[in-house]
C-alpha cells in the first residue's frame, strides 16, 4: 500500500471568521495618538459646556430670569469628567436628540437640546473623523497617519461629517409637518371626522419618523467611519451607512454584541491597570489617609475616558470594514489614500503635425 502524505495548510482564521478582526480594536484604541486626540475631544466638550453655562448665567442675570434650562441637568452622565465609562460619542448625540421629541417642550428646551446636539456633532466631526481616519489607514494598510494630518483631513471635511446625520432630520421635519397639518385640521374642524378619514396620515408619518430615527441612531457612527475610509462626502457616507445596516441587519447586530463583549474585556483591563496604579501611588507616597491628588485625579479620569472614546471609534471603523466586505465584497485592505496632484499633459497634436508627414514649404512669392 502506498503511503499518501496529506499536507494541511495553516488555517487563516481571520479569513474564515472575519469578525475576529474586532479584537484589533483594542490594539488600535490603545495607541498614544488616538488617546491624545480623544483627550482633545473631551477637553473641547468641557470647554463648550462651561461656555454654555456661563452664557446661561449672564443671560439670566440680564433678563431677570432663567432663559435656558439647567445645562448640567440636560446633559447625559457621560459629560462628567471623572471616571466615566458612559462617555461614548453615541450617548452625547442621542441624549439631546431624544429630548427634541418629548412632548410639551418649551422653546428654550428645544434651543438647549439643539445647541447640545450641534456641539456634539461638530466636535465628533473633527475629533471622531480624525480618529476613524487613523484607525482606517492602520487597519487596512498597517500604516500610520500623523495626528496633524488626520486632524487636517477631518477639518477639511467637517461639513460632510456634519450634514450627513442632519439630512435625515429634514425628512423627519417633512413627515412631522405633514402629520401636524392633519392635527391642525382636526383641532380647527372641532370634530372627529378629520381623523376618521385622514388618521392614516399621522400613523404613516409616525412609522416613517420612528424608522428614520432608529436607523439614524444606529448608523451615525458608521457615517463618520465611511467618510474617513472612502474620502467621500456626507451623502455618500449616509447612503453607505444606511445601506449596510439595512442589507446586513443580523450581521450588524452580531458585530455590535461582540463589540460590547470586547469592550467589557477592555473595561476590565483598563480599570484593573488604573486601580493598580492608584494603589501603588498611595503605597509609595504614603498618602493613603489623604488619597486626593488634586488636578491629577481629574486628569487620570479623563485619560481613562479617552481610552474608551478611542475604543468606540476604533471598533466602529472595524465594523464598517466588515459590513462593507460582507455587503459588496470590498477587500479589507482598501482605503482612500490621497494621491499627488495630476501632472498637466501637453495638448495633443492635430492636423499635419499629427500625421507625421513631412512638411513641404512653398517658396515665397
Amino acid at each position: 500500500m502506498t503511503d499518501k502524505h496529506i499536507t494541511v495548510d495553516t488555517v487563516r482564521w481571520h479569513s474564515v471568521l472575519p469578525w475576529l478582526h474586532l479584537l484589533r480594536a483594542i490594539q488600535l484604541a490603545l495607541r498614544v495618538r488616538m488617546v491624545l486626540i480623544a483627550l482633545l475631544g473631551l477637553a473641547a466638550f468641557q470647554a463648550g459646556i462651561q461656555l454654555l453655562e456661563s452664557w446661561q448665567v449672564n443671560t439670566s442675570s440680564l433678563r431677570g430670569g432663567q432663559v435656558w434650562p439647567t445645562i448640567s441637568e440636560s446633559l447625559p452622565r457621560g459629560f462628567k469628567m471623572i471616571w466615566i465609562d458612559e462617555m461614548l460619542p453615541w450617548t452625547t448625540v442621542i441624549t439631546p436628540a431624544s429630548q427634541l421629541f418629548e412632548r410639551n417642550n418649551s422653546w428654550t428646551t428645544v434651543a438647549s437640546a439643539w445647541t447640545l446636539l450641534l456641539l456634539a456633532l461638530l466636535i465628533w466631526a473633527i475629533v471622531g473623523g480624525a480618529m476613524t481616519r487613523i484607525a482606517a489607514v492602520r487597519f487596512a494598510r498597517d500604516e500610520s497617519v500623523p495626528r496633524c494630518a488626520a486632524l487636517r483631513f477631518s477639518v477639511r471635511n467637517w461639513q460632510s461629517y456634519l450634514y450627513g446625520p442632519l439630512l435625515p432630520m429634514l425628512a423627519v421635519g417633512l413627515f412631522a409637518s405633514l402629520s401636524g397639518g392633519v392635527g391642525w385640521l382636526h383641532r380647527w374642524w372641532g370634530a372627529g371626522g378629520v381623523m376618521n378619514y385622514l388618521g392614516f396620515i399621522p400613523l404613516f408619518c409616525g412609522l416613517a419618523i420612528g424608522l428614520l430615527l432608529v436607523l439614524m441612531a444606529v448608523s451615525w457612527p458608521l457615517m463618520v467611519a465611511a467618510i474617513s475610509t472612502e474620502g467621500s462626502d456626507g451623502f455618500d457616507g449616509l447612503s453607505r451607512a444606511f445601506g449596510y445596516v439595512m442589507n446586513r441587519p443580523w450581521y450588524f447586530a452580531f458585530l455590535v454584541c461582540l463589540t460590547h463583549f470586547v469592550g467589557w474585556v477592555m473595561n476590565a483591563l483598563v480599570h484593573g491597570i488604573a486601580a493598580i496604579a492608584w494603589k501603588m501611588a498611595e503605597w509609595s507616597s504614603d498618602v493613603s489617609r489623604q488619597p486626593d491628588f488634586g488636578v491629577w485625579s481629574g486628569l487620570s479620569g479623563m485619560i481613562v475616558s479617552a481610552v474608551f472614546v478611542s475604543f468606540f471609534w476604533s471598533a466602529t471603523t472595524v465594523i464598517y470594514f466588515l459590513l462593507r466586505q460582507a455587503d459588496d465584497g470590498t477587500p479589507l485592505d482598501q482605503v482612500y489614500i490621497p494621491g499627488p496632484p495630476p501632472v498637466p499633459e501637453p495638448l495633443p497634436l492635430v492636423g499635419v503635425a499629427a500625421s507625421e508627414q513631412p512638411v513641404i514649404e512653398r517658396p515665397a512669392t
